[in-house]
């Protein structure tokens, strides 16, 4: 979900110190809003990463340079970016944005009620995802590369994560819930699938009289977040580097890969003599506690040594020929990766039957996000920050719900570092 979402603000308490601002408690979210802000009043949350428009920005005043400000003698707090970041105002934890329905009047009328969510008003765009300048160019110069099309259409990308959050309602009572950790790396899938090319001109002949050329092979296929990568490709470059390690890993998994059978990960540690994800730095927490714990800055290595890296299943489906796809269950994802010896993500409590109980759901999963007794420590390697936890929910759809909640040190980190793998934002299927 990258959009605004309408709520209401559900307490308030006062920040030691401060005259003109308090914390209001939004959607299970702390945001710091201004001392004529009450209980029940009603507006629009902006969660981080999101990127607000030029548009919204400049009508509001909230800029930091006051000459794309409507009102040039007016200052805000948000950088030419435009980015709401999660970070810390004298010393309390900020979690987005959140304004009165008055900021949107220079839209014009509108209509707007608690749960609604939007990211345009009356034609005016409001609010996007926040993707980097340096994400941009390494898209911008991918999709200028001609490259040959390969129809894999059963080779399908992972499912959107939202944020629990905002959804956490949505979770029917009944459902099996699991949550495991959330790791800070490149999104790769690899399948045995259809893979459609064109056939020669006489094989396309004989078909018009008798169908026997199929017009598809069964093939291994790799790919990003968004990209289906040919077998050719691994000596080529991508976002990390050459695209070899993503094959290594693809080659591992060969002899467990079934005919229309997907497997969904999160690869971490390095890649190509570097990092997979840029280190975190861990000053901008302006928490003593945490520099001392860390260091000034965190490497994502997930206990991989220098050169190594690893390949954690979160997610398997299998298309059957008419290309219905059916996800594993989480048990079921656990009991193949265990029988083959491939790791999965960690569990980070016992899955269970969801009673029903949101508030009671919620806390569990702000504790086990941010692990306040240790400082926020990951999971699997105890030297840096946890990302986060997904939360699955199988019910009796044929696809999981799948939700996030981030760490607030993580989040707050990310919004410095400008991280986001382009891998994942690509559009193209080549």
């Amino acid at each position: 979900m990258h959009k605004a979402v309408v709520a209401k603000i559900d307490a308030l308490n006062e920040i030691p110190g401060a005259n003109a601002i308090q914390v209001a408690h939004v959607l299970g979210e702390c945001v710091v809003v201004n001392k004529n802000a009450q209980v029940g009043d009603v507006g629009v949350f902006f969660q981080p990463e999101l990127q607000l428009s030029e548009d919204f920005c400049s009508n509001n005043n909230l800029f930091r340079d006051k000459e794309r400000n409507k009102d040039k003698e007016k200052a805000g707090f948000f950088d030419s970016t435009r980015r709401v970041r999660a970070q810390p105002f004298m010393k309390v934890k900020s979690m987005g944005f959140f304004v009165p329905f008055s900021n949107f009047d220079y839209t014009g009328k509108v209509n707007l009620k608690v749960g609604d969510q939007f990211d345009e008003l009356n034609g005016h765009k409001i609010c996007q995802k926040y993707i980097s300048e340096k994400t941009l160019r390494a898209m911008g110069n991918k999709n200028t590369k001609a490259r040959k099309k390969m129809e894999v259409p059963d080779f399908k990308e992972h499912l959107d994560t939202e944020q629990f959050k905002y959804n956490a309602n949505r979770i029917p009572k009944g459902a099996l819930i699991s949550i495991t950790a959330k790791l800070h790396g490149t999104s790769a899938r690899y399948g045995k699938m259809k893979v459609y090319e064109e056939l020669p001109k006489w094989k396309r002949l004989v078909n018009k009289v008798y169908p026997i050329f199929p017009g598809y092979k069964w093939d291994y296929v790799a790919g990003t977040r968004r990209v289906v990568l040919k077998t050719q490709d691994k000596d080529k470059d991508g976002f990390h580097g050459s695209e070899a390690f993503r094959f290594e890993w693809l080659d591992i998994l060969k002899p467990h890969l079934s005919e229309g059978l997907e497997v969904y990960g999160e690869l971490v540690g390095y890649a190509n003599g570097k990092p997979i994800m840029p280190e975190h730095d861990i000053k901008s927490l302006k928490d003593k506690a945490f520099t001392q714990k860390y260091g000034d800055n965190v490497v994502y290595k997930y206990g991989c040594l220098e050169g190594e890296n690893k390949f954690y299943v979160y997610r398997i489906t299998l298309t059957n020929s008419d290309g219905e796809t059916i996800d594993f269950t989480y048990p079921q994802i656990v009991s193949w990766c265990q029988k083959r010896g491939i790791d999965i993500v960690p569990e980070v409590c016992k899955p269970f039957i969801y009673d029903g109980n949101e508030e009671k759901l919620r806390n569990l999963v702000a504790e086990l996000t941010e692990r306040e007794d240790c400082l926020s420590e990951d999971y699997i390697d105890h030297s840096h920050v946890s990302e986060g936890v997904v939360i699955r929910a199988d019910y009796v759809n044929m696809q999981p719900m799948l939700m996030k909640s981030k760490s607030y040190a993580f989040r707050v980190m990310e919004g410095i570092c400008d991280a986001i793998d382009p891998e994942d934002a690509e559009g193209e299927i080549v």
